[in-house]
């Protein structure tokens, strides 16, 4: 599957929000913290193998167990802008 980019930071917020509530089984906001809604590291890489896919790129692991959803994927779409997947 080719990876495309987020039309912007709010679809890119959107879509983790949606995934993490998927793994979690439960509704998510992006203020929550990923690790106090029940995350751990193989949702985390569930998570990332879904950004990869999509986005080819991945949310790094330290910042979403320590900031808000939000925020880490507010973190990813700098990076993404930053430098495009190939």
């Amino acid at each position: 599957m080719p990876v495309s980019t987020p039309e912007g930071l709010r679809e890119l917020q959107d879509l983790i929000a949606e995934w993490v509530g998927e793994f979690l089984e439960t509704e998510v906001s992006l203020d929550e913290n990923f690790l106090d809604l029940g995350g751990h590291s193989l949702i985390a890489m569930n998570l990332n193998t879904r950004l990869q896919q999509r986005f080819g790129h991945e949310l790094d692991v330290k910042t979403l167990f320590e900031l808000p959803l939000g925020d880490a994927a507010r973190e990813l779409h700098g990076r993404m802008a930053a430098q495009p997947a190939a």
